[in-house]
């Protein structure tokens, strides 16, 4: 009579430890790694014997799916995604910069979309593929490792159907982006009797700050960053200028900001007097104080 009384209640008890065990499982099952926040890339290798400078603020999602995009129109790039060739054989020996911009492909078709997005798991394996405009994409795989220096690295392919670089391999690698906010200063690049300083403030990714020109006068700058590019206005008593920038982390010392002016795709001088790149003409290189 005890046994069979015993039964049920036996019963009750392994399908209760059954239910916690399963809830338990469920709870220990490692979340992904983040890959959220602004970042700054440089990819190496390829046809391009140059380093490229890839900025995207990333979101992220509890699965581990995370992206950033913008655009770039006539005038150059603008949004959560920054992309721009650096001119030198590596970033410590950088000496000038072109930003990216619509029509640049080598396809001739470019919708103006760029974007960076991937997946990230509970080991800090990372997929992601990089889409600019056109039929050109980029697809890598990467490590997450924050206790390394870069954090992140891997390698990748393009696939460029008729392009130059279709099917060419390259490094990327990539750090969480540092506050642009500091003290810079540096020689213009097409007079160098003329000294150019200014202070910014980053505050979550919104530019302000104050700068000198020793030919120009005094100036405000007001922007947005993106990783560790940014796009600013200069405002001078007598006009402004639209810059774009990119502090260079290994240029120098302290780091460095590339600053540019866009004269357009299909420009062949430079309003300073300075060589075009791409479109994109040198104001100065400015060392961090």
């Amino acid at each position: 009579m005890k046994m069979n009384q015993l039964h049920p209640t036996l019963a009750v008890t392994i399908l209760l430890l059954e239910l916690v065990a399963c809830i338990g499982g469920h709870s220990n099952v490692p979340p992904p790694g983040s890959m959220a926040g602004a970042w700054d890339f440089t990819a190496t290798g390829g046809s391009g014997n140059h380093p490229i400078a890839v900025e995207a603020i990333l979101t992220q999602d509890n699965s581990g799916n995370f992206s950033g995009a913008g655009t770039v129109t006539a005038n150059g790039p603008a949004g959560n995604f920054f992309e721009a060739d650096i001119f030198g054989s590596s970033l410590s020996t950088a000496t000038d910069m072109a930003v990216d911009f619509l029509g640049d492909t080598c396809s001739g078709s470019d919708s103006g979309n760029r974007s960076l997005s991937g997946t990230i798991n509970s080991s800090n394996q990372v997929t992601l593929t990089v889409s600019s405009g056109g039929s050109l994409t980029v697809t890598v795989n990467g490590t997450l490792d924050a206790s390394a220096t870069p954090p992140f690295s891997g390698s990748g392919t393009i696939s460029a159907p008729g392009c130059k670089s279709d099917g060419q391999t390259f490094t990327l690698t990539g750090s969480l982006a540092s506050s642009l906010t500091a003290s810079y200063s540096g020689t213009s690049a097409s007079d160098n009797t003329d000294t150019i300083s200014v202070t910014l403030t980053d505050t979550n990714a919104t530019l302000s700050g104050n700068g000198t020109d020793t030919k120009n006068g005094n100036s405000t700058v007001t922007g947005t960053a993106v990783g560790n590019a940014f796009s600013a206005t200069l405002v001078f008593s007598g006009g402004n200028s639209s810059t774009f920038g990119y502090f260079d982390p290994q240029l120098g010392s302290k780091g460095s900001i590339l600053l540019v002016s866009f004269e357009g795709g299909s420009a062949t001088t430079c309003s300073n007097g300075v060589p075009i790149d791409n479109g994109s003409c040198l104001i100065a290189i400015l060392a961090k104080q």
